[in-house]
């Protein structure tokens, strides 16, 4: 590379400019940029975590909602069972009363099938009441999170230093390099 001789400076190379510069800007700006890389892996460590127990929880809610839906559909199914095993049972006591069960347990069937039909009802309706309850849970804690982002973002961008800022101070240290820079008089 063909080295520029530098103005007011004769020897000293435009390469050796640039490489005082990048030094400088590491010395003075290298562990803030350092401290930025790892408070956002920190933080996107956590926010994963966070995310990860979320899930966990909202896996471990459904599966036992799911068991208490199996455990009472299968509660009302031997509930159904037991109940038209004894409808039978009294049914074969007499042919003259065959005909008055028969229509008997027609209405308790039909009675259970309103009921199994209101309760599966009640079910779903449990079961909607608390996935709207689950939904609202992750909802507030997507917002929590989102609201957490935004103030450590703000945060760092508090804490950073402006582009106008770092130009100005760059420009002061190479003309004060270049002695070109006058200080004022105090």
């Amino acid at each position: 590379m063909a080295k520029k001789q530098t103005q007011g400076q004769p020897g000293v190379a435009a390469g050796d400019m640039d490489g005082n510069v990048d030094k400088i800007r590491e010395i003075l700006f290298g562990g803030q940029m350092r401290d930025y890389e790892r408070r956002f892996t920190d933080l996107e460590k956590r926010l994963t975590k966070n995310i990860e127990q979320l899930s966990a929880v909202f896996e471990k809610r459904v599966e036992q909602l799911n068991a208490y839906t199996r455990r009472e559909v299968d509660k009302l199914n031997e509930h159904v069972k037991s109940e038209r095993k004894a409808r039978l049972d009294e049914g074969k006591q007499g042919s003259k009363d065959l005909k008055k069960l028969a229509e008997q347990v027609e209405s308790w069937c039909a009675e259970l099938e309103d009921q199994i039909d209101n309760e599966s009802r009640e079910v779903r309706g449990i079961l909607q009441e608390q996935g709207d309850e689950m939904a609202g849970l992750i909802q507030e804690t997507y917002e929590e999170l989102s609201k957490s982002i935004a103030t450590e973002a703000r945060e760092l961008s508090d804490a950073k230093l402006a582009r106008e800022d770092l130009a100005g101070l760059l420009s002061e240290v190479a003309m004060r390099l270049k002695k070109d820079f006058k200080l004022p008089q105090a």
